[in-house]
């Protein structure tokens, strides 16, 4: 499977400048004619709209909080919210536990939880949140800031 392509906003975070096919990409690549922020869903329980809010700010901390990231940002949040109740159930009874016939056997909530990280880990890597992704921003955030830095010294 082909690594997926990045949006422009994301290159020009890493790189710092784009190139040739790039950035006749970025001038053809389709802009918001307003900026528009996706909102809570409504229904969300309690714990839901928990979790949107803390990725909502750190979406919005990455300049990645947009309607485009809106159905990501509502599946992350109730996986996150679902995997977090299971990790409480595990907890609670352990990963094995008697069956019907009294037979020790894996807990149901474990395999559930399991999923469910496989699951906020694409997530996460498809929104560019992933601990590495967020590392490599973060540096490449400070690379520019110096580069900002050393600019304005020569001017």
């Amino acid at each position: 499977m082909p690594t997926p392509i990045k949006p422009t906003a994301l290159l020009k975070m890493e790189k710092g400048k784009l190139y040739s096919d790039q950035r006749d990409r970025a001038e053809l690549e389709p802009q918001p004619m307003r900026n528009l922020q996706p909102k809570c869903p409504r229904g969300f329980s309690k714990e839901e709209r928990r979790e949107w809010k803390f990725f909502a700010e750190i979406l919005e901390n990455y300049g990645l909080f947009t309607v485009a990231n809106a159905t990501h940002l509502e599946l992350l949040a109730r996986t996150v919210a679902q995997y977090r109740d299971c990790a409480a159930r595990v907890s609670k009874s352990g990963i094995i536990v008697k069956g019907d016939k009294g037979q020790p056997m894996e807990n149901p909530y474990w395999k559930v939880e399991r999923k469910l990280t496989e699951t906020v880990l694409r997530i996460l890597s498809d929104l560019g949140l992933s601990s590495t992704g967020l590392a490599r921003i973060g540096s490449l955030a400070l690379k520019a800031k110096k580069t900002e830095g050393i600019e304005e010294f020569m001017d």
